[in-house]
């Protein structure tokens, strides 16, 4: 049986699409009974700067570290009933994050969560190898 895992960002387009991919392709090679999916907790649009299915950054990191990029998808708000099939959330950045679960997913007390910044407070490189290391600590945690 294969559980689920839930990587949650702000509009699902860069930090938790890279979670996704990182830990699918390194599931896949500890053999871990796990799949991971991403979602936005708010709805992505032009207005927050976002072009497009995915981050540049994100298809750099994910070609710099081998991960094979995701199937072709626009980023993807969650839907509330959607939460209760995860056995685990985890949403990318505590600060920013906590107040969009408390405000409109306060059904959710199961999200946990990691610090690892948006653009603008944190540079796409840095970004992505705090959370290439998260990822791999979690993958580690499984196996």
């Amino acid at each position: 049986m294969t559980s689920k895992i839930l990587f949650l960002c702000t509009g699902n387009y860069y930090r938790s699409r890279f979670a996704e991919a990182a830990f699918n392709h390194y599931a896949r090679q500890h053999n871990l009974p796990w799949q991971a999916e991403s979602r936005g907790l708010t709805q992505n649009d032009w207005t927050m700067g976002n072009r497009g299915e995915i981050s540049a950054y994100t298809l750099r990191e994910l070609q710099k570290y081998n991960i094979p990029p995701l199937p072709a998808r626009l980023p993807q708000r969650l839907q509330t009933e959607e939460a209760a099939q995860y056995q685990r959330i985890i949403a990318m950045d505590e600060e920013e994050h906590l107040p969009y679960v408390q405000a409109y997913y306060p059904q959710m007390q199961n999200v946990e969560y990691w610090h690892i910044k948006d653009l603008g407070d944190e540079t796409a490189q840095n970004a992505m190898s705090q959370l290439h290391a998260n990822v791999q600590k979690l993958i580690q945690s499984l196996a």
